[in-house]
């Protein structure tokens, strides 16, 4: 699983740290969370580029809105074996396998 950081220091200002999105959903949220936790931003749309979405945090709510950021790629994160009937047989041999080590350890004095 390859993870990307989505925040760098600004270009420009010092005093702030940007965050952003490529996926309107993921920028939507975490500017609902930002707003919910009374966290000021400046925002910006790169209409030319990109097209990301990026906004711009005071560092004294880094803290905080890195949380908010891991809290939104969370919510949008896809399981790392999606279909369950594969997520199962892989708990249970690892179950199996695990149970057959412990026997061949108590087994083999």
């Amino acid at each position: 699983m390859i993870s990307t950081i989505n925040f760098q220091e600004h270009p420009t200002n010092r005093n702030l740290k940007v965050f952003f999105y490529s996926n309107t959903d993921h920028a939507f949220h975490f500017e609902g969370l930002l707003n919910e936790h009374s966290i000021e931003f400046e925002k910006q749309v790169d209409l030319e580029g990109d097209q990301r979405i990026y906004y711009g945090i005071h560092i004294t709510h880094f803290n905080e809105a890195k949380r908010l950021n891991y809290l939104t790629i969370g919510k949008f994160r896809k399981k790392f074996i999606p279909d369950l009937f594969f997520r199962l047989l892989i708990i249970t041999i690892s179950i199996l396998v695990l149970g057959l080590a412990i026997a061949g350890a108590l087994l083999s004095d």
